[in-house]
């Protein structure tokens, strides 16, 4: 007994089936809901296979179980994970894993990717509902209506002319975004689950043909759509789970010759979850919501990559920062607020006004400000200006504030400094660290960081 949760994985179980020699009457493939109501009815089977194993937490699966507790099982998922972190311990004795992500795309099993991040929406607004995952109101707001426009214009500009697949947060948002790019010339067509079954196929018969560019839906096309030529997805549905995150991210990954697929999220997800090839601990039971990522994008080229790939800059013990893996720009230069779309460039006029301030600024003495920012405005004011020789305003801030406080540079000012000169905060401890080295204090003078 094969059974799956959506009927339009039976078709590909059952040619998968017959590609591997199997005699289809020894076999029950259904869906689960189907299965369920009709136990009592199918022959009893002598190995029960359960396609995307997550779910297996599901009342109507546990029936299932329940019914042929007798029946040895078998449970198949990319990931073994739940939202609220229940394990799955209690219906599986053993969890045995298959190879990583990475070491798929190595071998040929999966194909590359390039991850962009071109974050679209305010996070700030996002709330999470009791089943741990955003709530549609909250979706809501912090996408808003300009992401459609932005849709087209990432589109355009990183995959143009690639077969994608969009995931929406809503019916009428995946039906806006699929008309947003019917209008910008790009053939697109929204799905979903009340989709005619006579339309549907037609649409997905015109995305795998390639008369279709672009398929707009709401988490239909997820676990086990089979759609090998599809290279690139967008994600513009936020979500606290991991299962959406992999199952989604990675539907433009089925391998191909001389293939890189391309991974476009509109919404941040990366910052909950991480790339999609990042190793993570697997377990039966379970589980703390602990996951600590490791990547950053480039405010560039809004490449994302693991930290360990971004090279140090050549200047990096005067200046700590960090070289992008595919743009090599040095970053971060320019500020980005928590759920805002890049500041656009400033005008003119405003471009006169910060002169202005700067004179002002430059006009004061650094040694009688009382903190670390200030400080820094105005020895960048001054040498913006020329009228003081400085060279590196950021070191010589980090030693007055020093002198001020004798070594003794609070937490939240070091943050402030990284905000205003647009870098990491461990590149900014890192740069106090050095400095404390070099610098001169009284005899019992105490240097510490305060957290």
């Amino acid at each position: 007994m094969f059974f799956v949760h959506r009927r339009e994985l039976i078709e590909q179980i059952e040619e998968s089936f017959i590609q591997q020699d199997v005699n289809l009457e020894h076999t029950t493939i259904m869906t689960v809901g189907k299965v369920a109501n009709r136990l009592g009815k199918l022959p009893k089977p002598t190995l029960i296979i359960c396609d995307e194993g997550h779910h297996s937490r599901a009342k109507t699966y546990e029936k299932i179980f329940d019914y042929y507790k007798d029946v040895p099982r078998l449970g198949f998922t990319a990931t073994p994970w739940r939202l609220n972190g229940r394990g799955f311990d209690d219906i599986y004795d053993e969890m045995i894993e298959g190879q990583s992500v990475q070491w798929l795309i190595d071998n040929q099993f999966l194909a590359p990717y390039k991850y962009y991040s071109v974050n679209s929406i305010d996070l700030e607004k996002l709330k999470k509902s009791s089943t741990g995952d955003f709530t549609s109101q909250s979706m809501d707001d912090a996408i808003g209506k300009t992401i459609f426009g932005d849709a087209v214009s990432a589109y355009k500009k990183y995959a143009n002319g690639q077969k994608t697949i969009i995931y929406a947060h809503s019916v009428d948002a995946s039906k806006h975004l699929a008309d947003e790019f019917t209008r910008a010339g790009i053939a697109a067509k929204h799905a979903d689950a009340k989709t005619p079954k006579a339309e549907r196929d037609k649409i997905m018969s015109d995305f795998k043909s390639g008369d279709l560019k672009i398929i707009s839906n709401v988490d239909l096309i997820s676990e086990g759509f089979n759609v090998p030529d599809c290279s690139c997805v967008m994600m513009i549905r936020p979500t606290a789970s991991l299962v959406f995150f992999i199952q989604q991210s990675m539907r433009c990954m089925r391998y191909r010759p001389d293939k890189t697929a391309t991974i476009i999220d509109m919404v941040a997800n990366y910052q909950n979850h991480g790339l999609p090839s990042d190793d993570r601990e697997w377990t039966l039971g379970n589980r703390k919501n602990e996951n600590k990522i490791k990547v950053k994008e480039c405010d560039f080229c809004h490449g994302v990559f693991m930290r360990k790939d971004w090279q140090p800059a050549c200047d990096f013990d005067r200046h700590p920062r960090w070289a992008c893996p595919s743009c090599y720009e040095l970053l971060p230069y320019q500020v980005r607020d928590a759920g805002t779309r890049e500041k656009k460039v400033l005008k003119d006029v405003e471009l006169e006004e910060i002169k202005q301030r700067q004179s002002k600024m430059a006009k004061r003495n650094p040694y009688k400000s009382k903190s670390i920012k200030n400080i820094y405005k105005i020895l960048e004011s001054q040498k913006e200006l020329g009228t003081r020789p400085i060279k590196y305003p950021f070191n010589r801030a980090l030693h007055i504030r020093m002198d001020q406080l004798h070594g003794d540079i609070p937490l939240g000012e070091l943050k402030e400094l990284a905000e205003l000169t647009h870098r990491s905060l461990d590149g900014v401890i890192y740069s106090y660290e050095l400095a404390r080295k070099k610098h001169s204090f009284k005899e019992n003078d105490t240097i510490q960081i305060n957290f």
